[in-house]
């Protein structure tokens, strides 16, 4: 993120002093460095605002680990046997058949 907010603070000093260059040549209106230097800030700190919530975003929709809490899958630290265990509880509860299997 800091390689893009280096670019993006380049891209503004470059596009701000342009576009004040082109406004003085066309209309002979002088922009002094003050006010340069507030527009390439204001350019800077709202592209810093849309990059940071871009790296929220994605690493929001990164795919986390289950670490074990669910039954149902298998990972590093599960066997196939403790996933076909039934949990404790889905377990029978007084009808004397399995409630994981369909009626018949």
């Amino acid at each position: 993120m800091k390689k893009a907010v280096w670019i993006a603070f380049g891209a503004a000093i470059v596009g701000v002093n342009a576009a004040a260059e082109a406004v003085e040549f066309f209309t002979d209106t002088e922009l002094v460095a003050y006010f340069r230097v507030m527009l390439i800030m204001g350019v800077l700190f709202i592209t810093m605002v849309f990059l940071g919530a871009y790296a929220l975003v994605s690493a929001a929709e990164e795919e986390k680990p289950l670490a074990g809490s669910v039954h149902n899958t298998l990972g590093a630290d599960k066997t196939a046997a403790a996933a076909k265990k039934i949990p404790p509880q889905s377990q029978d509860g007084g009808t004397g058949r399995d409630p994981l299997e369909p009626d018949k």
